[in-house]
């Protein structure tokens, strides 16, 4: 049985939408979960990623784990009141990011024994260390045993997803985020884009100084000589305002940019993480930092 270790809420499942995505109600308000930890292939179309057997078959086997009407208990990773959780845990589309349990098993846990999933730790490890030890577990069983994800022709008659490589590159992701979970815990100064969205925009209506760790995903030209870094959430929108790309050190902040932090592929992987420190503003009521110089972005924080 599973030490539950964050708070939790109790509620019951309306529906499974996939392998790694449900409905539920929480404080009469319907909700989509997107399970912590989890990535199983698709079932369905939409995404960039590919739809596959295996995806559907992992959509089956949560359907039958969780038939609608089911009571599940929800783990989030954190402490916090659950009114600061149900604002804070969120994805990219504003999906509760949040482990499921049912009958004192842990859902993810199963899935990733199964080879329904990886151990998905692209957006970090799992915050609590036991629930890192039974995931990582997890998934050498399902390795040792050659199961689903880990034997793609069986499944889905030819390789679908490069989990190998994939896997090399989310583990340099989520040793980043470790690490700064690291400073955090002696700098409480220091922002996460996503976990502290709210204290961002705070700031940024004061117009104040802040160093904020990021995602950095995406470069859009705006204006003849400026523009923005976005991070990729429409959740939590934050941006990089580059006033000046043309000039010398706009140029040298592009490169680096270029060279060590966008990602262009699953292929061409970079670090995608930084510190970011600089003057908050808002645009459009969305907090931005402006960023004219290579320096502001760095590896570690400043000191």
């Amino acid at each position: 049985m599973a030490e539950l270790r964050g708070t939790t809420v109790e509620t019951s499942i309306i529906r499974v939408v996939d392998g790694d995505t449900v409905a539920v109600t929480i404080l009469g308000r319907e909700e989509k979960l997107r399970l912590s930890h989890l990535d199983t292939e698709e079932s369905n179309h939409g995404s960039d990623k590919p739809v596959t057997p295996w995806g559907k078959k992992a959509k089956e086997r949560a359907a039958q784990l969780l038939p609608a009407g089911s009571p599940v208990t929800l783990e989030f990773a954190g402490n916090e009141p659950l009114a600061v959780c149900l604002e804070r845990y969120r994805d990219n589309f504003g999906r509760l990011l949040v482990w499921l349990h049912q009958d004192g098993q842990d859902f993810q846990e199963r899935m990733i024994a199964e080879g329904y999933s990886p151990y998905f730790n692209k957006y970090g490890y799992a915050d609590f260390e036991s629930h890192h030890d039974r995931y990582l577990a997890a998934e050498r069983t399902a390795q040792t045993a050659h199961l689903g994800v880990w034997n793609q022709v069986e499944v889905n008659g030819s390789e679908q997803r490069n989990y190998a490589l994939l896997g090399v590159w989310w583990t340099l992701r989520a040793e980043l985020i470790a690490a700064y979970r690291a400073f955090r815990a002696a700098r409480p100064e220091l922002l996460n884009s996503r976990l502290h969205y709210a204290e961002l925009l705070d700031q940024a209506k004061q117009g104040e100084d802040a160093i904020v760790f990021t995602e950095l995903r995406t470069y859009t030209p705006v204006g003849q000589n400026k523009a923005i870094v976005d991070i990729g959430s429409k959740a939590q929108p934050f941006k990089l305002f580059l006033p000046d790309v043309e000039g010398d050190e706009g140029q040298r902040l592009l490169r680096l940019l270029d060279g060590r932090y966008l990602p262009k592929d699953d292929h061409h992987v970079r670090r995608s993480y930084a510190y970011v420190r600089g003057r908050l503003q808002l645009f459009r009521d969305e907090p931005e930092v402006v960023v004219s110089s290579a320096a502001q972005i760095t590896d570690a924080p400043p000191r």
